[in-house]
């Protein structure tokens, strides 16, 4: 029987027949797995960004928010209120909507004799004098500066609030269309429209990730076809290879279904992680099938391949498992979840891929072996070896140099691609609408309506000019500037800072309205009973260090001058706003000394040769250099995805260098010399280590195309890192296991 025919019969009807089984039970079970795109996903390792989420989710917990940014030439004129008027009743007519808030439907307050009454912030009609006089209000007021239009009066911001389930994407999709629609009229009006909005960008993820998948399986997957025919050159084989392949992926979304967690931006790089490692699995396998195929029968060279391949791919697989398991013990739950997943399915998708060759190794066991004498094996060389050694090791010492530049802040809006409209929305909202930063202290007076007294108001006054003094702070909001703008408004002071009410009657007053009359977000910052209030501090994006350091100055003058009986709180505690950054040190350092520790005592005890362990570790050291060199160099950061790619790369990496230590020792015990043993042991493996390193490079190396940076941060540097790792094991580790090791008996 040919070769072919044998894997015709043997591995094409076999896996035809799983196929025809899975899909039939797909099709009875009916249920797909689910693909999460939330917005807490995203801004998990974002302390910062995350505590805003947070804050507006609890203001506004059963309704959806979007923002409109409106750039309008002269907004402040009857053009520009129109415009404004017409974009809000758009808004007002996509279904669920509750509110909008705009410079023409919300209200600031006006004096109508001891009372107070609330009119819109803008007239929809006035002359051009009156205007000049109508914009100085709403840009300079607390209530409505960065809130409803932009400092510099150049972006009307419409808030609209929705009450609609969202329980998929399909829903969040037809909310966003239904919305783009209705908005449709102001992108003719306007010089540009941004919207922002959570679940628009939960389903622009989604539709991301579906283009991404589609890219990815039609490039990749000829890709690989190329390569896996150039290396069997036979078709049976690739499409053996291929059908398999297809069965570990749709084991590895069953196990995320039993797991019962969705298939996220984290977790997805599990899909061409696993799928291959798979693929490794079953390239060394043919590899030997085809090489032990000449001059025996198929049934016994399935058999010797088997053995050979079986119990170094076990340790491969292992070593993997360990790696993730370094993880799945992480403090970050993005880490974790990645970790025990990846475990599962790494376990899983191995047992899949040996069923067939384990069958037939089992089933050829009254076969008898006909190898005679190992083959005398002759030096494999390779020209220039030494000079190409030398300059991989020049290249990774360089490469070395920029790990002290490796930068660990983390920022959620650098999980979106540059030059996407979310991202420009997001940038447009930093740099022109007071910032996406936000930090909150509670000050707490102890006793009810404590915070309507003027040492109160004053030590709030104080201190929010003290904010503006810092660098970096655009808006600081507090409970006293409520005061000072009903005493302009009371007094019609011109003054654009304005003054808090001296006299007590005065102070009384406005406390009463106050007290009675909502305004707009007052409730978002003080109590009911005016006993405590927030003061808010709004800042552009920044540096995590720097963002810390301002923090601390800011602290330590509302302590120091803080009256008797007022107590300090920070809503987030200082040691969380730097928590993600010191996280991702943390695991990466406690991650990776983990892995490699466990890695080395398990290849040591089943080798019971810590010699040879302790080469397979240090053939990888220029692998891992270049990746955290790379990431100095680049400006790629450390975050919640990068920080996989030392552990996850420690466990893949160190695969070449089993598979040949194996043969190595395989050849030891035969009677051959270390030298001619570490020779022999490359000739034999250099073809599938070659392929199988390519597979992964290619894997991996293609989620650089993807529209997440981290993710495509993260296959860059893990194709960087395989491919360091080749060459490690290809030219440092045959040399290191001819000098350091001594023969050993027949």
């Amino acid at each position: 029987m040919s070769l072919s025919r044998f894997l015709t019969l043997r591995f094409l009807l076999p896996l035809l027949i799983l196929l025809a089984v899975g899909g039939g039970w797909a099709w009875l079970n009916k249920e797909t797995p689910r693909v999460d795109s939330s917005a807490d996903r995203l801004l998990a390792s974002d302390p910062r960004n995350l505590e805003t989420f947070e804050k507006i989710n609890t203001l506004m917990p059963n309704a959806e928010l979007v923002l409109v940014a409106l750039e309008i030439e002269e907004l402040f004129s009857n053009r520009g209120a129109e415009i404004i008027a017409r974009a809000s009743e758009q808004l007002y007519s996509v279904s669920g909507c509750l509110e909008v808030k705009s410079l023409t439907h919300s209200g600031r307050p006006v004096r109508a004799g001891f009372l107070l009454e609330i009119e819109p912030f803008i007239p929809l009609r006035a002359s051009e004098t009156d205007w000049r006089l109508i914009q100085d209000f709403p840009i300079r007021s607390p209530m409505s500066r960065n809130v409803l239009v932009s400092a510099d009066a150049r972006y009307a911001i419409l808030i609209g609030v929705f009450e609609r389930s969202l329980p998929d994407h399909a829903a969040r999709e037809a909310f966003r269309n239904e919305f783009m629609q209705a908005l449709e009229p102001s992108q003719s009006e306007t010089d540009a429209v941004h919207v922002l909005s959570f679940p628009f960008i939960e389903a622009e993820a989604v539709n991301s990730l579906k283009q991404d998948l589609t890219l990815y399986l039609l490039v990749a997957g000829g890709l690989i076809f190329v390569v896996l025919l150039i290396t069997f050159r036979s078709l049976p084989a690739v499409v053996s290879v291929l059908l398999l392949e297809g069965i570990g992926i749709g084991v590895l979304l069953s196990v995320f279904q039993v797991w019962g967690h969705p298939i996220d931006m984290y977790t997805g790089i599990l899909f061409p992680l696993i799928g291959g490692l798979q693929l490794t699995f079953i390239v060394h396998y043919l590899a030997a099938l085809q090489r032990e195929a000449r001059g025996v029968s198929p049934a016994l060279a399935a058999r010797r391949a088997f053995r050979e391949v079986f119990p170094p791919s076990s340790l491969a697989a292992l070593t993997t498992v360990v790696g993730l398991l370094t993880l799945a013990v992480s403090d970050l739950p993005t880490l974790t979840t990645f970790g025990r997943i990846g475990a599962v399915g790494v376990t899983v998708v191995f047992l899949v891929t040996f069923l067939l060759p384990a069958l037939n190794a089992v089933g050829n066991r009254s076969v008898v072996d006909e190898r005679s004498e190992a083959p005398k094996a002759t030096l494999f060389q390779i020209r220039s070896r030494t000079h190409l050694l030398l300059i991989a090791l020049g290249c990774s010492i360089g490469l070395a140099t920029g790990i002290p530049r490796i930068r660990t802040d983390i920022r959620a809006i650098e999980f979106i691609e540059s030059g996407h409209p979310i991202r420009e929305s997001l940038e447009l909202l930093d740099r022109e609408l007071g910032g996406t930063t936000i930090f909150q202290l509670e000050i707490d007076t102890g006793r009810d309506y404590g915070l309507q007294t003027l040492p109160v108001l004053q030590y709030l006054e104080n201190l929010r000019a003290f904010a503006y003094s810092l660098e970096g702070v655009t808006d600081a909001y507090a409970y006293s500037q409520l005061y000072l703008a009903l005493n302009q408004i009371w007094d019609g002071d011109p003054n654009p800072e304005g003054d808090l009410p001296q006299s007590r009657a005065k102070l009384t007053l406005f406390s009463q309205l106050l007290n009675t009359t909502p305004l707009l977000f007052e409730e978002a910052f003080v109590d009911d009973k005016a006993r405590s209030s927030l003061v808010i501090l709004r800042s552009r994006d920044m540096p995590g260090v720097e963002y810390l350091e301002l923090l601390e100055i800011f602290i330590a003058q509302a302590e120091a001058t803080a009256p008797s009986g007022v107590t300090l709180q920070p809503v987030k505690g200082l040691h969380t706003i730097l928590e993600g950054d010191r996280q991702i040190v943390r695991n990466q350092a406690r991650t990776l000394g983990w892995s490699a520790a466990l890695i080395g005592l398990l290849l040591a005890i089943l080798w019971r040769s810590p010699r040879h362990a302790a080469l397979v570790l240090l053939v990888n050291v220029p692998a891992l250099l270049c990746i955290f060199g790379m990431m100095g160099f680049s400006g790629f950061p450390l975050n919640s995805i990068t920080v996989m790619v030392a552990a996850i790369l420690m466990g893949i990496a160190v695969d070449d260098g089993i598979h040949l230590v194996s043969a190595f020792r395989s050849r030891c015990r035969q009677g051959q010399e270390p030298r001619q043993a570490a020779s022999a042991a490359l000739r034999d493996k250099l073809k599938p280590m070659a392929c199988t390193s390519s597979i992964l490079a290619v894997f991996l190396g293609m989620l650089f195309f993807t529209s997440f940076p981290p993710v495509a941060h993260f296959g860059l540097l893990s194709a960087l890192g395989i491919a360091t790792a080749f060459l490690g094991a290809v030219l440092l580790l045959p040399a290191l296991l001819s000098f350091t090791s001594t023969p050993t008996p027949k």
